[in-house]
């Protein structure tokens, strides 16, 4: 049975926008996403057999805006376990980032508790040619070591904006390296998307000014890049809107699934810069 962690779980979580950046500047005509608030209910999917879990609740809150250089995100998120033994596990969250416009400056703030561990504060951030020599990270932990990255990694931001940009275009396959921004060794994922045809949406009334008709289903798996397993460490299904708005989205850790159900999105006003 695949464990559970607070750092796969936060990078689970998070995965629905922190998805990944490029890093080459963007075209001028690259998919323009909303900023937007949106809020999500989580609850227990599906559950196999010989899982430990009997019941999952919670809520993340989700904020992405523009400024005059780059995106700003924010995430909080509280969740409460229930096992088959009766035991009661809490995680809490609170995930901040900002990615420049271009693609190329990262960094990342994370506060985070939960039964499982103790408090932790840290942040990091990550740089890629041509604004350094090499693509690396440095985090709060260890000021001192970088992290060396792919040379083709992605932020996430633009990853987001890519893979509009292959669904809008006929793409279904998608394969690249996502920085998230954790501690070292779980910020840094493989991942494979497979991108759908595009399907209504069943939810358009909680979108408000949001609203699109249609939305893309991408499946991403993410796998932990210094392994060899053939199988995700978890894998998340988005039913994501063309401005970037996910309506809805389910993370599977293969023992049992979590789901979460879109309650409320907003639209945020951009920058006058």
């Amino acid at each position: 049975m695949k464990v559970l962690t607070k750092n796969n779980m936060r990078a689970a979580l998070s995965g629905f926008v922190l998805l990944v950046c490029s890093g080459v500047p963007l075209a001028t005509d690259a998919v323009e996403l909303a900023a937007h608030e949106a809020t999500y209910n989580m609850s227990l999917l599906s559950v196999e057999q010989d899982s430990q879990m009997a019941g999952i609740k919670g809520k993340t809150s989700f904020t992405i805006r523009r400024d005059c250089d780059g995106w700003k995100s924010s995430e909080d998120y509280f969740l409460e376990f229930d096992y088959q033994s009766g035991e009661t596990a809490i995680m809490a969250s609170h995930f901040s980032s900002w990615e420049e416009l271009a693609g190329q400056l990262y960094s990342f703030e994370v506060h985070e508790g939960s039964t499982f561990d103790d408090e932790k504060k840290f942040n990091g951030y990550a740089n890629l040619p041509p604004v350094a020599e090499r693509a690396e990270a440095f985090f709060s932990m260890q000021p001192d070591k970088a992290m060396p990255l792919p040379a083709k990694v992605f932020f996430p931001v633009a990853h987001t904006r890519e893979l509009l940009d292959k669904a809008e275009n006929g793409g279904k396959l998608f394969s690249a390296h996502i920085f998230f921004g954790a501690e070292p060794d779980r910020s840094l994922k493989r991942t494979n998307s497979v991108i759908g045809a595009r399907q209504a949406v069943k939810n358009e009334d909680r979108l408000g000014q949001l609203a699109a008709q249609d939305y893309y289903p991408i499946q991403i798996a993410y796998f932990d890049p210094n392994s060899s397993e053939a199988v995700p460490e978890y894998e998340i299904t988005f039913h994501m809107l063309p401005n970037g708005v996910v309506a809805h989205y389910e993370v599977d850790y293969g023992t049992f699934a979590i789901d979460a159900e879109l309650v409320d999105a907003k639209p945020l006003p951009h920058p006058n810069c």
